[in-house]
């Protein structure tokens, strides 16, 4: 059976998303598929997302020509079938025979050959049918939310949230900016190369940049093939690194001043994009305590310090929800938790998040940041900052955990826009809320973070 190998890698990865609960982004920079060539992992690359991306209007279209549910449907079959039908509707230089036949062996390979006869008459009639005809389909769908669902391929009580919260413009907008591939953003590590040389790098290599808009010393490629494999990225000259994600450091560790206390503690720090930023702001002489609940993702955090020259980073294994093992004369000026969450800010770069989370996990995890954000604020000196941050869009993640905190703990006062005012972001530029500060993926362009910065008593 001669099947492209970017197809039977999609096919792999899609199934472990669903069998495994594995993340597609993850799998694809995996060493089993570094012997594929580069157009074999670009397509693979596009396939598994793709498919991610539009899974709701791709399973609409399977339940209309299979006249079934999803789930009366073996999960090799719904795979293939998606993967046929996202490269006959979505991808124009896709041969549509070669979409169809590498579907049917797919199924034959991953011993289904029962289904192969369906999987090809239903590739078929969705190639007939063809993109206009299937449009036509959702614009009868009767039930609004649905089709908004269905059209956007977002789940429905996700959509109702934003729809309360934003309105049908925004929350559409929203939803068609999640489905869209991410930029890509960037730090210099003039740790490691000076800018000047890593510019002329880029440049060499017709890279061009912009500056960020909403975070300093954060840029964002505009033009020019740049991978994650490239030489730049792989001698850590730069560093990828969304640009919310970037700006929550900054908050943390603005106050560089010589007199400042520079004891900065970071409870959930692994894999540590945001602690080794942190840490190249602070003077060399500051403590920089890094912690997170597992050993595995800490040796991350040290080994990603020690390819970036960063000397001022103690790495400590523990459980942030439990007591934690700092005297009262260590607490720190200041305090970064950036707590576990769905996720739900991701989606252009983890579509299948969207497909794995539910109203009942935000709920159990907003109890989880509830005693996270407890703890933190026991660490935090008076005069010092506690940064809480999470990349979701949703309140009960973020505006109702730090609420929730002022009603146990009267101490702390939002500082979120003297902070952005300190390391001259401009608070206009970003979506306005009662605390803190919000990014929206179709508004910023980058992630959708929640960033809120408390202040504990006086000022520093």
């Amino acid at each position: 059976m001669n099947i492209s190998p970017a197809r039977i890698t999609a096919f792999e990865i899609l199934l472990r998303v669903i069998t495994e609960d594995a993340y597609a982004s993850n799998l694809l920079a995996a060493p089993r598929y570094e012997n594929l060539s580069s157009a074999d992992h670009r397509l693979a690359h596009e396939l598994t997302l793709g498919v991610l991306r539009w899974q709701a209007r791709l399973d609409f279209f399977i339940e209309h020509f299979t006249k079934r549910k999803i789930a009366k449907l073996d999960n090799e079959v719904v795979i293939a079938l998606r993967l046929g039908i996202y490269q006959l509707l979505f991808l124009d230089r896709v041969p549509p025979h070669a979409a169809i036949n590498d579907a049917v062996n797919l199924v034959k390979l991953h011993k289904k050959k029962s289904a192969a006869p369906m999987v090809n008459a239903v590739l078929r009639s969705a190639q007939r049918a063809g993109a206009g005809e299937i449009s036509k389909l959702i614009e009868a769908i009767k039930d609004p939310l649905e089709k908004l669902s269905v059209a956007t391929s977002h789940p429905r009580w996700l959509l109702e949230n934003w729809l309360a919260r934003f309105g049908f413009e925004q929350a559409q907008a929203l939803a068609a900016a999640n489905n869209e591939a991410p930029q890509t953003a960037f730090r210099f590590n003039r740790k490691v190369n000076s800018e000047a040389k890593t510019c002329e790098w880029l440049s060499e290599n017709n890279v061009q940049f912009r500056a960020s808009k909403i975070c300093p010393d954060a840029f964002v490629i505009e033009t020019g093939k740049f991978l994650a494999q490239s030489e730049a990225v792989k001698n850590n000259w730069i560093y990828l690194q969304d640009e919310a994600s970037q700006l929550v450091a900054h908050l943390t560790a603005v106050n560089r001043s010589p007199t400042t206390d520079h004891r900065l503690l970071d409870l959930c720090a692994a894999p540590g994009s945001k602690t080794s930023l942190m840490a190249s702001l602070l003077p060399e002489n500051s403590l920089l305590v890094a912690c997170d609940l597992y050993a595995h993702r800490l040796l991350t955090l040290r080994e990603l310090a020690a390819k970036s020259g960063l000397g001022n980073l103690n790495v400590i294994q523990l459980d942030a929800t439990k007591p934690l093992p700092f005297a009262g004369e260590m607490q720190f000026c200041s305090v970064l938790l950036d707590a576990p969450c769905s996720g739900l800010g991701t989606l252009q770069r983890h579509p299948e998040i969207k497909w794995k989370v539910n109203a009942d996990k935000i709920n159990e995890l907003s109890e989880l940041q509830k005693k996270l954000i407890l703890n933190a604020a026991s660490q935090v000196k008076v005069g010092g900052i506690l940064t809480y941050s999470v990349c979701s869009t949703e309140p009960a993640e973020g505006e109702e955990i730090v609420a929730w905190l002022l009603t146990q703990n009267s101490e702390f006062h939002d500082v979120t826009k003297k902070r952005m005012a300190e390391i001259k972001v401009n608070r206009l530029g970003l979506a306005g809320i009662n605390s803190g500060a919000r990014t929206l993926t179709h508004l910023h362009g980058c992630e959708s973070f929640f960033v809120c910065v408390l202040q504990r008593g006086i000022n520093f």
